[in-house]
């Protein structure tokens, strides 16, 4: 940690000499808030004191804990869907309770500069799931995707410590859609080393729809949405702010970020708040050995601004995400004789001294974004709202394949010098470069056409364009379009709520695809269209138990990519060639969820199959390597097949004592392909997880300690061909995590503080989703600091 935490140490010591102090009594507020009409526990709600910063969102059991609070203390609770409450609380150092939102009925899609935001990301019979600013704290300064991990059904395909691909139900990259600041998220996500380009210190909360949400976000969303919402901006007359410090042992990670905010501005309703942050790592350490080139660094800005009133209302974000990635130099090679002679080797040739350098193979990525989002409530039709997202996508790819490089020049000498130089030159230079361009315009309108029955209509347009450069033709120049309509409808009726939707797409795609041949451009064109529905019902059968299911069929049109690789893709070390002939691929999707939930007990379980019509994905034709001038590489052809994805998830609370709980999830996923009856390749192992949490009493100045252990097991993928992949899927694995923090009183203010542990026991494994896997083990012990002072 050295230099790290020096600087870390000095960063915290300059901003809280700069806080002003200020005395508040000792008093304690812990809740935990209910729907009055199942008990079922709410999370996500917002729980304020009037007239003060403090505030806090309910977890996922519903509980929230206040502290330092006034004897007498003015609660606001608010929650999108339910009716607004304010208590007026007389308090004697601790006071515990529990308060009950009644619901209104009406599903909001407000973009308020408050915290009512977005709808959930599909029907309103769908279980979401929300991580809350105070769960998301927990992996702030690790990747973005890491954040979802801790949700049932959710994981990630890793290429080493920084780069991280969510997964859900066995489905990523284009089968899901991800939502930042109101617009869907465009990036080159054509690589399973292509992870999404967000600050993991942006989200204020992010939603999970595990299931279809296609009627609602078009093609692409056939496996789920994941929707990330910046903080909400403040309202009232304040200006503060909050400094995030992370220190991260096994990397020599430092990260840091920072932001000001203000409400009331120019005594008009008007917000806003700046952010910056940065993230410097170098080489990660298995337990054995250090991985070369494995370092990072990251530097990203974003600004938002809002205006509301009662009746209409304008919020504007902005960002820019950039970052430079190194790739382990052992995963990067030339020919398929090398990539054989790693993998039965198992570990690096030599074991370097760690560096913070970053060199070939590396990826640099730049991604600007801006979004518009406004609504306007027109009497007697509902709330009109209109979103615009414009953004760009900057992908530079460096090989470390160009090395056969002959000088010029008669002299030895000369000649060499120049071999140097020009090696030099061709290093610096992308071997690929890619300028993805995106255009989206949705407006949409919130209906209420009886008091039980409301709903949204809505139609939505983009324009892209990907722009190419360099030696490697992975990807062609394209440009595509599509424009979509969509209506969504929810009944309520006693204990049951139904909903439905539908929606109808059409894409156009042309595309420049190089003629290898020929060496001559050929322009083709292709356009897709089809509906996309869903149904849905909830019945609340009681306090205790509540049931859903739901029905839907998405699509996805076949990406770029898959119709028209035909090039090295050197970031996986292997030849893919494309399909131009393929068509667009379908599912019909199932899925039955079952809660009981009561004071102190919360379990949900989840079944789920999916049938895919014309599945695509990438087979390997060993019999058919591809030579080129880099060396020989693996062959993968991009082909269609039915298939099925099967599966099912459960998670469990239990509070033993006031102090005490025990919590445990599960996730198993099948695929199959049905044409050819085998496993579907690179599904995600069965894996569990089992924890106890301990909410402890306040000791001395630190307040709300907690203690957090739990034991995460992998089971070893059993369902492969055997001579399909590189190598055998790798053995199971079982890995402790344990964190410890709470907030302490420091100069005025309560700085949260935590110290986390990963892989507590330094434990030697490989995970199956790990692009490393072939060649070294998962990464090691790692010790992470975290520090968030509010200001």
């Amino acid at each position: 940690m050295t230099t790290t935490l020096r600087w870390l140490s000095c960063v915290v010591y300059v901003v809280l000499i700069h806080i002003p102090a200020s005395a508040a009594p000792d008093n304690h507020l812990h809740g935990i808030v209910r729907d009055s009409l199942t008990h079922a526990p709410l999370q996500g709600v917002t729980v304020r004191i009037a007239g003060t910063r403090t505030g806090a969102l309910t977890d996922r059991t519903g509980t929230f804990h206040l502290h330092d609070l006034p004897d007498t203390a003015i609660v606001d609770l608010s929650f999108v869907g339910y009716h607004r409450k304010r208590l007026t609380l007389l308090l004697d150092h601790e006071l515990r309770l529990e308060i009950l939102l009644a619901p209104s009925g009406v599903q909001s899609r407000q973009i308020l500069v408050e915290e009512d935001r977005g709808p959930t990301a599909g029907l309103s019979t769908q279980p979401i799931e929300i991580l809350t600013p105070a769960e998301i704290d927990e992996h702030r300064g690790q990747t973005f995707a890491s954040a979802l991990t801790s949700i049932p059904g959710v994981t990630v395909m890793n290429t080493g410590p920084s780069i991280s691909k969510p997964m859900i139900h066995g489905m990523s990259g284009t089968r899901l859609v991800t939502m930042n600041a109101g617009v869907a998220q465009e990036g080159q996500q054509w690589g399973a080393e292509h992870a999404p380009e967000i600050d993991p210190f942006t989200p204020g909360r992010i939603q999970v729809v595990k299931g279809p949400a296609s009627v609602m976000y078009g093609p692409n969303a056939m496996g789920g949405v994941i929707s990330v919402d910046p903080r909400p901006l403040p309202s009232a007359a304040v200006v503060n702010g909050e400094v995030n410090l992370n220190g991260f042992t096994n990397n020599r990670q430092g990260a840091a970020s920072v932001f000001v905010e203000g409400g009331g501005l120019f005594g008009m309703p008007l917000g806003l708040r700046v952010q910056g942050s940065g993230r410097r790592a170098g080489d990660a350490s298995t337990p054995d050995y250090r991985l070369a080139n494995t370092g990072f660094s990251e530097l990203n800005g974003s600004a938002d601004m809002g205006w509301a009133t009662d009746s209409m209302g304008i919020l504007v974000h902005g960002s820019i995400f950039s970052t430079t990635l190194g790739i382990f130099k052992g995963s990067h090679l030339g020919n398929a004789a090398d990539l054989e002679r790693a993998i039965q080797r198992g570990r690096p040739v030599v074991d370097p001294p760690f560096s913070y350098d970053i060199t070939s193979p590396r990826q640099e990525v730049r991604h600007t974004l801006m979004s518009i989002q406004a609504f306007r409530k027109i009497e007697g039709l509902g709330k009109l709202q209109l979103t615009y997202g414009w953004q760009q996508n900057t992908r530079r790819e460096f090989d470390a394949h160009n090395t056969r490089i002959i000088g010029r020049g008669d002299d030895p000498v000369v000649r060499a010098r120049d071999s140097i130089d020009r090696l030099n030159r061709a290093l610096a230079t992308p071997a690929m470069e890619l300028l993805l361009t995106t255009m989206s315009a949705e407006a949409s309108l919130q209906h209420r056409l009886a008091d039980n029955v409301s709903g949204t209509v809505g139609v939505s347009g983009t324009r892209q364009v990907n722009d190419r450069s360099g030696t490697v033709f992975l990807v062609p120049d394209y440009r595509s379009y599509g424009i979509g309509g969509y209506a969504v409808e929810s009944w309520l009726f006693d204990r049951w709520t139904l909903a439905a939707g539908l929606r109808y797409d059409y894409r156009w795609l042309m595309a420049t695809v190089r003629n290898r041949a020929q060496q001559t451009p050929v322009e083709q064109r292709k356009s897709f269209a089809s509906l996309s529905g869903s149904i849905g019902a909830s019945y609340a059968a009681d306090e205790a138990w509540t049931l859903s299911a739901n029905i839907g069929t998405g699509w996805r049109p076949p990406q770029v990519n898959e119709l028209y690789s035909n090039d090295v893709h050197h970031g996986v070390a292997l030849y893919e060639i494309g399909d131009s002939t393929l068509h667009a691929e379908r599912n019909l999707a199932v899925d039955l969820t079952v809660r009981y939930a009561v004071p102190g007990v919360d379990v949900q379980a989840t079944v789920y199959t999916n049938l895919f019509d014309g599945y695509i994905y990438s087979l390997p034709d060993p019999a058919n390597p591809t030579i080129t001038v880099r060396g020989t590489f693996p062959t993968y052809r991009f082909t269609q097949t039915g298939a099925t994805i099967n599966g099912a998830d459960f998670s469990a609370t239990v509070a033993l004592a006031e102090v005490v709980s025990l919590y445990a999830s599960a996730a198993i996923v099948r695929g199959t392909d049905i044409d050819r009856d085998t496993p579907l390749f690179l599904m995600p192992a069965d894996r569990g997880r089992i924890g106890a949490h301990f909410h402890l009493h306040d000791l001395w100045e630190f307040h709300d300690p907690f203690v957090d252990v739990s034991l995460l097991g992998v089971r070893r993928q059993d369902r492969f061909i055997s001579g399909q992949d590189y190598v055998d899927p790798p053995a199971g694995y079982g890995r402790v995590d344990a964190s410890v923090g709470g907030h302490l009183d420091m100069f005025g203010t309560h700085v949260k503080f935590s110290v986390a542990c990963n892989n507590l026991f330094d434990k030697r494994y490989r995970d199956y989703l790990s692009r490393f896997r072939y060649f070294v083990d998962d990464i090691g012990r790692d010790v992470v600091i975290r520090m968030t002072i509010p200001f």
